[in-house]
């Protein structure tokens, strides 16, 4: 099939369109996103209750790379995993509802292949966490980076399997589906980068919003936002915000995609006309 290259829009028209389908999701399809949300509730419950049995504490910082590096850290490691694949599905339905439109009605194929990679992905991840921990001699310094390294990384490299799953294109093979996705980045790194600092930057300072209003009110203690989180509201407060920055990264990163898969537009040399453009063949 031959087409003319089309111009391809810019990064804010992109994440304006992300963050229309992500509330578009979101009210459309408030059942599947109210049951995850459930589903979040129901962990942030339930991990507490597992380190207090297995009398791990917890640090003072949430930051996974201290999280993975502290006594119990395969717990911590076992809780990102587990909220991960709970996020899956919310994720995939948003990026089938940029992509394809279907609906909440997520069907097995997709939704275990998209589960295969979220696992993959995270046990690689925090698994090179874990070992990089492990690494404590001053001589592995440099092993530890590295690793640490990797487990940022290769995901963020990765991250448009996502959506290729999401929408259903073919790849023959694991090795197919990873050399699809790095080859999205090719001339489309800064594109994606500007459309997610567009729409998960903004859906990570909401997250922030409830600490922010709790500290501003008078007589306001240190471990206020933490006796807020503690409560009923508070984690019903942060599962709702966890499930909509889900779904605003979900469109930010389809949107992202779905850009990539564009042709992109050849230039002319100086002087030609309209009818001179290039014909892209697919």
């Amino acid at each position: 099939m031959e087409q003319i290259l089309a111009k391809r829009p810019g990064v804010f028209e992109l994440a304006a369109r992300a963050w229309r389908s992500a509330l578009g999701a979101f009210l459309g399809m408030l059942p599947l996103f109210a049951m995850g949300a459930a589903v979040f509730l129901a962990l942030n419950y339930a991990f507490p209750i597992l380190e207090d049995k297995l009398r791990i504490i917890r640090p003072a910082s949430s930051s996974i790379f201290v999280l993975m590096v502290v006594p119990g850290a395969w717990v911590f490691g076992l809780e990102k995993l587990v909220l991960g694949l709970a996020a899956a599905p919310a994720a995939l339905a948003t990026m089938r509802h940029v992509l394809i439109d279907d609906g909440w009605r997520l069907s097995p194929g997709p939704m275990l292949r998209f589960w295969w990679w979220v696992a993959s992905l995270l046990v690689l991840s925090l698994g090179a966490l874990y070992v990089s921990g492990l690494a404590t001699a001053p001589e592995l310094q440099l092993v530890s980076l590295v690793l640490e390294g990797i487990a940022i990384i290769i995901p963020l490299l990765l991250l448009m399997i996502f959506p290729a799953v999401a929408a259903g294109e073919p790849a023959r093979g694991f090795a197919a589906r990873m050399d699809k996705a790095l080859e999205r980045w090719d001339g489309n790194l800064w594109r994606t980068v500007i459309i997610m600092a567009l729409t998960a930057g903004p859906g990570l300072l909401l997250q922030r919003l409830p600490a922010a209003i709790i500290l501003r009110r008078p007589g306001a203690t240190a471990d206020a936002v933490q006796k807020f989180d503690a409560t009923l509201v508070g984690s019903a407060v942060n599962s709702v915000l966890m499930v909509f920055l889900i779904v605003i990264v979900s469109a930010g990163v389809a949107w992202a995609f779905a850009s990539a898969r564009l042709p992109r537009p050849v230039k002319r040399p100086l002087g030609a006309t309209h009818e001179d453009a290039p014909i892209a063949k697919n």
